[in-house]
């Protein structure tokens, strides 16, 4: 075989991480790897290496093919390097440790491994072909399991750190496999495993899992591969090709296939019962080099090309909508413009911007510009809608730049599966200051919720894609929402239609945070009303607080309940699991309770109880010091950006998450108080229309009879038309609720109706209507603080040492007082709830039933 001679390159930058994804500068960089060796060294001290000659043939071989990235076992010498850098080529080295023992009981075992690691570090340190450091491949499940996956991912980080002391610019990551698959080091640049699932299914079945796993860090596989002696070279082949084609429309960053070549020399001797090589040992490509040709050479190209998809990609129409965004509109167009995607186009919605939005929309005379007045985002997105003439349509926001093939993932996602909708993941770029990096790292921020590795219940309204014809069925946006909560109402009225959501956690884009303190409590303070309003409309969505309940995980940088709610890792018996998954555990609500705002109210309730209590001043105490602790384990596991992370940055990020679920729920509250309930006079107006008379005891359950058989369904739509027509305000059951409708009927008071039917001979039909009163929150609020000021005002008078009959008095007075304001208020209720019933028995009427029990009313 004729020699090849390379051409120097003098210009190959050190690769960087950025979110999923590596990058040679500002260029994305697809790992295109395979594994290279040990090969039976030349003489009797010399490297696992074949001579130089060889090495230059087999690099000529792989640039060929499209390699662009080399796995070794052991450290390389510099002439190696020297060879990739001529073919441009780069170097990831495992750094092998040789004892499978209890190391971590042996301080010289301990560090025996970090000397390796750093002479391994400290050989090549600067070198330009240099990508990076394997710290370790594979560690026996039953030694994690032994030592614990906290401890073991504790070492590991230490290693990371010894490579970056010695080679700042080299990137560390861990060779995992599926039975350590729960062990996730935090400092590692990316997360690798070795996988060798050969059933396509059971794969993009398990990269969804992994890339959850990974968050926002790059996934790659460091070993995958097919034996050619126990399988013909033509399955290898079309393992081979499936797997690359796999793992890329999967999303990830990489892939190394192992191996380049047949020859293999390990523990002391050949191996010659395995040839998973793609070349023979002389060098003979086999039939999966010419298959995988056509995939890997000139990586650059778009992932559309390279893995043609089976069905044309549709069109889609990209809707970003902005108010006042110019700060970062002239990146989020341009990222825009760069998309890898075949057939789109680019919708802006300017809602009434009164920045110089439109003098950057001068420079951008493709993107089709639609300016009106301010009317909020769910408008502006409908409007973006009826404009678009794609079958899809995407949504980003003026302060995301989206990944070159962000399209592709969304687009691909949708397709693969039986989804109306599918979304990704969001990121923060970079911090410029501890601030931001700070903020940045706080919790609250717009995050997707997963039911699945695959199927989510909510994506962030930055990053989400839907086919057209969905969003026209149930009717678009809903106006309600100005400025949050409108993707949330979207992910859930598809749902309750029986459609599916998608979720591609490679189709990135980058958010800008709310980078200040006061703009981030800002930013609370709208998903808070945000949360309120959604409560109006899909209250089974919602817990009594009016937080919402997810069924899914929510995926955010950190769980605010870490302390409280351990992953939960399957082993398998005897620890022998060739799967040992990780699952993480449902959001704990002893946790959120003790950082939520309805906890806070009762620290204080006690605290003021116990001014004229002295036996009762500790408790209040020990229920904000468990407040703290929620606080203190987020502050603990957040993870801010390394060069800004310091005491006066954790501090500030224990203060943010303390106050964040307080200002929000404070937003919630407020706007729930003022918020959605029937106008007054739509409550004075009495029923014109002829109805039978209701008692306000008879109120609360009424009867209707059919001879028939009208269902009791038909009933509830009259009533639902009528609420409508007469303007009532008013939520229905959506199949998670043990109620019908739900009426917000005054500040005090709300109503809810529940019917059921009696089956008699014939087929005849009884409907029973129960007619209930709902405590408002307000009412809760007001009867809590009148209930706290009550009680105070009476143990201080009460336990007064000069207590005298006019003191009792008093006390008796306040107590007449609250009785008062108490019979009031129950008056109210019933006036309420026999005006609903009213309501009820012209429906009924409406309907075609009879009424029992009553006498007609004029």
């Amino acid at each position: 075989m004729a020699s090849v001679t390379p051409t120097v390159a003098t210009d190959l930058p050190r690769l960087q991480v950025k979110a999923k994804f590596f990058f040679e500068g500002d260029t994305k960089f697809y790992l295109q790897g395979v594994t290279y060796g040990p090969f039976r060294p030349t003489t009797k001290d010399g490297p696992n290496l074949p001579p130089p000659e060889r090495v230059s043939l087999d690099f000529g071989l792989m640039r060929d093919l499209g390699v662009n990235v080399i796995r070794v076992y052991h450290t390389p010498p510099r002439w190696f390097l020297d060879l990739a850098q001529n073919f441009r080529m780069r170097v990831m080295v495992t750094i092998p440790w040789h004892k499978r023992v209890l190391f971590l009981d042996e301080s010289e075992a301990v560090e025996a491994i970090r000397e390796n690691v750093a002479k391994a570090a400290q050989a090549n340190a600067g070198h330009p072909a240099m990508l990076g450091f394997f710290i370790d491949n594979e560690i026996p499940p039953d030694l994690v399991r032994w030592y614990g996956a906290r401890r073991m991912e504790e070492f590991l980080n230490s290693l990371v750190r010894i490579v970056k002391k010695n080679d700042p610019q080299a990137l560390a990551a861990y060779a995992n496999f599926p039975p350590t698959e729960y062990l996730l080091p935090s400092e590692v640049d990316f997360y690798s495993y070795n996988v060798y699932l050969h059933r396509r299914k059971d794969l993009v079945n398990y990269l969804g899992r992994l890339q959850n796993l990974a968050g926002d860090k790059p996934l790659i596989l460091s070993e995958f591969g097919m034996d050619t002696i126990r399988h013909p070279e033509e399955e290898q082949a079309h393992l081979l090709t499936e797997h690359v084609t796999t793992v890329f429309e999967a999303g990830l960053a990489g892939t190394f296939i192992f191996s380049w070549t047949d020859e293999w020399f390990t523990d002391g001797v050949d191996v010659t019962d395995w040839a998973f090589g793609i070349v023979t040992t002389d060098r003979r490509p086999k039939l999966s080099y010419q298959a995988l040709q056509p995939l890997l050479k000139n990586p650059e190209r778009p992932l559309y090309e390279r893995f043609k998809p089976e069905t044309e990609l549709p069109m889609v129409s990209i809707v970003v909508c902005s108010y006042n965004g110019a700060r970062t509109l002239r990146d989020c167009l341009n990222s825009l413009q760069h998309l890898h995607y075949p057939n789109y186009e680019v919708v802006f919605i300017d809602d009434g911007s009164k920045d110089n939005t439109q003098e950057i929309m001068k420079d951008f005379p493709s993107v089709r510009n639609i300016v009106q007045v301010n009317k909020g985002l769910s408008v502006a997105r409908n409007v973006g809608i009826a404009a678009s003439k794609g079958e899809v349509v995407a949504f980003t926001d003026s302060d995301c730049m989206v990944d070159r093939d962000w399209l592709y993932f969304l687009v691909h996602s949708l397709l693969s599966g039986d989804f109306a909708a599918v979304g990704g993941p969001n990121i923060s770029p970079p911090a410029t200051d501890w601030i931001q990096a700070t903020v940045g790292a706080a919790p609250g921020s717009p995050s997707h919720v997963l039911l699945t590795d695959t199927i989510a219940e909510h994506v962030p309204g930055c990053n989400m894609a839907y086919f057209k014809w969905a969003l026209d069925e149930i009717g678009g946006f809903d106006p309600e929402y100005r400025k949050a909560g409108d993707d949330v109402d979207v992910c859930w009225r598809l749902m309750q239609r029986g459609y599916q959501i998608g979720f591609s956690p490679a189709a990135v884009v980058w958010h800008y945070r709310r980078f200040e303190v006061r703009t981030y409590f800002s930013q609370q303070t709208g998903y808070g009303e945000a949360e309120a309003m959604l409560r109006y409309k899909h209250l089974q969505y919602f817990g009594a607080t009016g937080s919402a309940i997810w069924h899914g995980n929510v995926y955010s940088q950190v769980r605010m309940d870490s302390f409280f709610s351990k992953p939960i890792i399957y082993h398998g018996i005897f620890g022998t699991g060739l799967f040992q998954c990780i699952y993480p555990k449902r959001y704990s609500p002893f946790a959120a309770l003790l950082s939520s705002l309805e906890w806070l109210a009762v620290t204080l309730f006690v605290f003021f109880l116990s001014i004229p209590l002295p036996w009762l001043r500790l408790i209040p105490l020990i229920m904000f010091g468990s407040t703290l602790i929620v606080g203190l384990g987020y502050m603990a596991q957040a993870r801010i950006e390394t060069k800004f992370d310091s005491i006066h940055a954790r501090l500030l990020l224990l203060y943010l998450a303390i106050m964040q679920p307080w200002r929000r729920a404070w937003a919630r509250y407020f706007t729930w108080l003022r918020g959605k309930r029937t106008p007054t006079a739509v409550i004075a107006t009495k029923e014109d229309a002829p109805h039978l008379a209701v008692s306000w005891r008879e109120a609360g359950s009424l009867a209707f009879w059919s001879e028939t058989g009208l269902e009791r369904t038909h009933l509830l739509t009259k009533i639902e038309q009528l609420l409508d027509e007469e303007g009532w305000k008013f939520s229905l059951d959506t199949g998670w609720t043990n109620w019908d409708m739900h009426v917000f009927a005054s500040r005090w008071w709300n109503l809810r109706l529940l019917s059921m039917s009696e089956i008699y001979p014939q087929g005849r039909r009884l409907t029973r209507v129960g007619n209930f009163l709902n405590v408002s929150t307000f009412s809760s609020l007001v009867g809590g603080i009148l209930l706290t000021f009550s009680l105070v005002t009476l143990a201080s008078l009460l336990t007064h040492p000069t207590a005298t009959p006019t003191v009792f008095r008093i006390a008796l007075g306040v107590m007449a007082v609250d009785s008062v304001l108490a019979a009031l208020w129950f008056v109210h209720g019933l006036r309420l709830r026999h005006r609903l019933a009213e309501l009820v028995e012209v429906a009924a009427i409406r309907a075609g039933l009879q009424p029992l029990g009553k006498t007609k009313k004029q």
